[in-house]
């Protein structure tokens, strides 16, 4: 299979043709440019959570209190409670999210008990590593530019700051999805472009594998924070037939997906183990996707509910079981989400055109960008922070989709153009596992807030050939006039 000859992987973005070397930037210049993106964006995170952070107790508040619930039982009872059937830490009811956050809350909570200020401020940091991670990716796959541009745009885009200072695990969650890309991306430059060493002969097969199997581990650590992502290792194991040559792809698809299913195994161990159940992670699905099809049946025709009150008051009536309807999952959670996926599949099965017109515009909702509370206006008696503040809030009302939509179509399609489709799979493959996986679901901005990563850096490679563009036009101009 043919692989990309451009050099360093890299691509010049109809600019004027450059050289970029293969071994990249120099490591202090590099060192430089991340801790640059890395402070500026946790810089942006600390204004706005300092102007916004009274408004988080208002969003997913019944969640929210959920996962602080859990985390004061595994404080308690400790971690190994939750494979204790008769521990309090393994209430049914909080089993419709991974025990990641909560754990991760428990050992917080140690330090700085129940502090929500403690829990933000690592969120925040977190997620300004993740601006760097996408720029190290860019890095790996265009010039410095572009990875510089892509970093800044996830340091100032105000839904990344406003998700990280919520208290739900799902900024978190796209850390670890990020770092495994990084990783594979890593690996298909080591193929392409082998060290000296390699290229004589010594091995260099071994430390390629431990990678793929560490991207494979990370994608099981975010699944420990949200299950959105449990398919995702076998989904990206489809970049191999891309990105490797044939007789190469088999062994790291196996390996990555195995280190995925190394980590989330515990979880399916313990819900078997307390509750005597298959439960890969956590219970839900059968929820999410009947509240789902209710989100786009405006008429109510098909009968499904739209909420989870709703949704429990309508099986406590079926059912003629009272007590179901003071609970999503107790009693008999397991088998009520089983019945509530076999009601939505044979919605799906009795308007099957229908139903993929509904993931098709899903999908697509994924694409527009958040519009999210952050306020960042001042009083009369903080004239010197308006100074400051005034260019951040600028910046941030020009993150909406009528803008940014475009320059995501016109990154991907100068890819096509320069016929750089490794590039492009790379960007595309964790968005395209969310509008094939989660467009079947009931969605919100913060389950898909991943792919808003990888399309920012095709806006930024949209940004960078505009750039260039215009700089040629100029000094033709200018060129022109002189002569």
């Amino acid at each position: 299979m043919k692989h990309e000859n451009s050099n360093s992987g890299k691509v010049d973005l109809l600019c004027v043709p450059h050289q970029p070397e293969v071994n990249g930037l120099a490591p202090r210049r590099k060192l430089l440019i991340l801790s640059l993106i890395f402070f500026t964006a946790l810089g942006v995170r600390l204004v706005n959570w300092h102007r916004s952070r009274n408004e988080v107790s208002a969003v997913q508040t019944s969640v929210a209190l959920n996962y602080k619930h859990q985390a004061r039982l595994i404080q308690a009872n400790g971690l190994a409670s939750l494979y204790d059937a008769s521990s309090t830490t393994n209430n049914p009811d909080l089993l419709g999210h991974p025990l990641g956050y909560p754990i991760l809350l428990s050992f917080i909570y140690r330090g700085a008990p129940e502090s929500a200020t403690a829990t933000q401020l690592l969120q925040m940091m977190l997620d300004s590593l993740a601006a760097v991670i996408i720029c190290l990716i860019a890095l790996k796959l265009f010039p410095a530019t572009v990875g510089v541009i892509a970093g800044l745009l996830a340091a100032f885009a105000p839904q990344f700051s406003w998700n990280s200072i919520l208290l739900l695990p799902d900024s978190l969650a796209a850390l670890p999805i990020l770092l495994a890309v990084l990783l594979i991306v890593r690996t298909r430059h080591q193929h392409q472009h082998p060290t000296r060493a390699a290229r004589v002969g010594t091995p260099h097969r071994p430390r390629r594998l431990l990678q793929i199997l560490a991207a494979g581990v990370l994608i099981g650590v975010s699944c420990w924070l949200r299950a959105n992502a449990l398919l995702l290792a076998p989904f990206l194991a489809l970049l191999f037939p891309i990105i490797y040559k044939r007789g190469e792809r088999l062994r790291p698809a196996l390996v990555l997906v195995g280190g995925a299913c190394l980590v989330i195994a515990p979880l399916t161990i313990r819900n078997a183990t307390v509750f005597g159940e298959f439960i890969p992670v956590s219970l839900g699905a059968g929820q999410t996707l009947i509240e789902g099809i209710a989100d786009y049946n405006v008429d109510g025709s098909l009968g499904l509910p739209q909420t989870d009150m709703e949704l429990i008051q309508g099986e406590a009536e079926t059912f003629q079981r009272p007590d179901y309807a003071s609970s999503l999952f107790t009693p008999d959670g397991p088998a009520r989400d089983r019945a509530r996926l076999a009601r939505g599949f044979a919605v799906i099965r009795a308007h099957p055109f229908w139903f993929f017109g509904v993931m098709v515009r899903r999908a697509a909702s994924m694409m527009r960008l958040e519009r999210t509370p952050l306020r960042l206006a001042t009083t009369d008696s903080e004239r010197w922070q308006n100074l400051f503040q005034w260019p951040l809030r600028f910046m941030q009302k020009l993150f909406i989709t009528a803008i940014f939509l475009p320059l995501v179509l016109i990154g991907a399609g100068i890819l096509i153009y320069q016929r750089q489709f490794q590039s492009l799979a790379i960007l595309l493959i964790v968005p395209c596992y969310y509008f094939s996986t989660q467009s079947a679901l009931h969605t919100e901005y913060r389950y898909v807030l991943v792919i808003h990563y990888f399309l920012f850096l095709l806006a930024a490679a949209a940004i960078y050939s505009i750039i260039c563009q215009m700089t040629r036009m100029f000094r033709k101009t200018d060129s022109e006039s002189q002569s």
